[in-house]
């Protein structure tokens, strides 16, 4: 385990798991983490191994000063869908049968996905590519959302915004202990001894994350969708009248509201979106966070 890595991951995961704990509570959170401020999210005695960090947050309040009432794994998902890429088509359709299989394993049984990479049903051990773990965190992740509709719908678009651009680089600081040490990064939360996957990044995806910024304002741009999954949000989007296609995704909690519209502006010329950009290191458009569908400009 490289200790400079390692170091970076960890701070990293605890200032962004502090501020989620910190908005959870109060709808806000604090620039600077100071001992007044700081929530005790608890390190549990762990076996041996480079990452495998077990954390615990204290419980929620039941009373009603609590803003919203969501699990800190909750939070942890909402930003996720913001500023992780999704599974594409092609790689969904390349490795079908795998993600059929775990997804539908995913009820029974999931205590060795993390430290295996299988899932057991029953008798039977099906090992999982990259692909299929990053779909499963994924669903996880839609399900997870979804049912917390309620409780998400009290982050605004200024918080939602405020969230989003917080967790992105404390996201991609994460990422840097796939650098060398590690091959693979999955963040779980265990009820009932079962483990739920939040997220998963392979070295790829890291090494994405840690180059690519996500803009820290929302922006409307007029495209053509190209390709649309309505089952994960992901699609493909003509821009620039028309030189260029980007990938695009829509977050788990945003996507029963608006794939429809998607499904229906397929067949039009023009859409008009509100996206937060990821750009490249030179600064350019590599995809984008789809958040809102606007009217078309009547000019």
């Amino acid at each position: 385990m490289d200790f400079y890595e390692s170091a970076r991951f960890q701070y990293a995961a605890a200032r962004l798991l502090v501020k989620l704990a910190q908005f959870r509570k109060t709808g806000t959170f604090q620039q600077k983490i100071t001992r007044s401020s700081n929530i005790g999210i608890e390190l549990i005695d762990h076996t041996r191994g480079s990452f495998n960090i077990n954390i615990e947050a204290p419980s929620q309040s039941e009373d009603n000063k609590q803003f919203a009432k969501l699990s800190l794994s909750d939070m942890l998902a909402y930003v996720s869908e913001r500023v992780i890429e999704k599974v594409d088509e092609t790689d969904i359709s390349s490795s079908g049968g795998q993600i059929s299989d775990s997804l539908a394993a995913r009820s029974v049984d999931q205590t060795d996905i993390r430290a295996e990479a299988e899932l057991r049903t029953g008798g039977a051990v099906i090992q999982l590519t990259d692909i299929p773990r990053r779909r499963l965190a994924e669903t996880n992740r839609e399900q997870r959302l979804i049912s917390r509709s309620a409780a998400i719908a009290k982050i605004d678009p200024s918080r939602a915004l405020k969230l989003t651009s917080m967790a992105a680089p404390l996201l991609s600081e994460m990422a840097t202990a796939l650098r060398r040490s590690a091959d693979s990064l999955e963040i779980y939360d265990s009820l009932d001894k079962k483990e739920n996957t939040i997220l998963f990044l392979d070295r790829k995806m890291a090494a994405e994350i840690e180059t690519a910024k996500v803009d820290r304002d929302i922006t409307t741009i007029l495209g053509d969708i190209v390709q649309f999954n309505k089952d994960n949000g992901w699609g493909k989007l003509r821009i620039e009248n028309g030189a260029r296609i980007v990938n695009f995704s829509i977050p788990s909690d945003l996507l029963p509201n608006l794939k429809h519209r998607f499904i229906r502006d397929m067949g039009t010329d023009k859409v008009y979106l509100q996206a937060y950009f990821v750009r490249d290191a030179g600064r350019e458009i590599v995809r984008l966070i789809v958040v809102g569908v606007l009217q078309l400009p009547e000019n």
